[in-house]
């Protein structure tokens, strides 16, 4: 009797809010990038595995970077965590959506000045169990203060999710 090794297949969607109106993956609108949506045709990212709901079964991690800005963030204000509505997990649900790690302000020294940027990453831990989608479903991404409410002073960020599947 033979082992056959499984071995889990990832995939990786890039989401950027300075993506132009149009484009696949741009976000639906970037009013507050506190809270921002996109439409994603998970079918095409993943596959889609048809109706077999196992394979839907995921580990999410993600990895996120500010723009500069001018000395806004504070440690108080923009220490906090990034939540996704629209991925499901019935054990780590809030009404929020489900939290995947913490974000906090970093200074970034340009030219001596005091900019500073909000990053975040949790590619180097196991991620967080979640069901995907079918078909073409939004995710909203959040970002939030210590107090569970919208972070105030975001700019345009860049985010990497990585979704792992096992594979079989």
């Amino acid at each position: 009797m033979s082992l056959i090794e499984h071995k889990p297949k990832v995939y990786t969607l890039y989401l950027s809010t300075q993506t132009a109106a149009g484009s696949t993956y741009a976000p639906i609108d970037t009013n507050n990038f506190s809270i921002i949506t996109w439409n994603i045709n998970w079918d095409n990212l993943y596959g889609g595995y048809g109706s077999n709901v196992e394979e839907r079964l995921s580990r999410v991690k993600f990895q996120i970077r500010s723009l500069s800005q001018s000395a806004i963030l504070t440690d108080a204000a923009n220490t906090g965590v990034l939540a996704i509505q629209g991925v499901g997990n019935k054990f780590a649900n809030s009404p929020n959506g489900l939290v995947l790690g913490m974000i906090n302000p970093s200074n970034e020294p340009v030219g001596g000045g005091t900019n500073h940027i909000l990053i975040g990453s949790s590619l180097e831990t196991a991620g967080v169990q979640c069901n995907l989608p079918f078909g073409y479903a939004p995710i909203s991404v959040l970002l939030l203060n210590r107090t569970g409410a919208l972070m105030a002073n975001t700019t345009n960020y860049q985010l990497i999710l990585s979704f792992e599947m096992n594979g079989g």
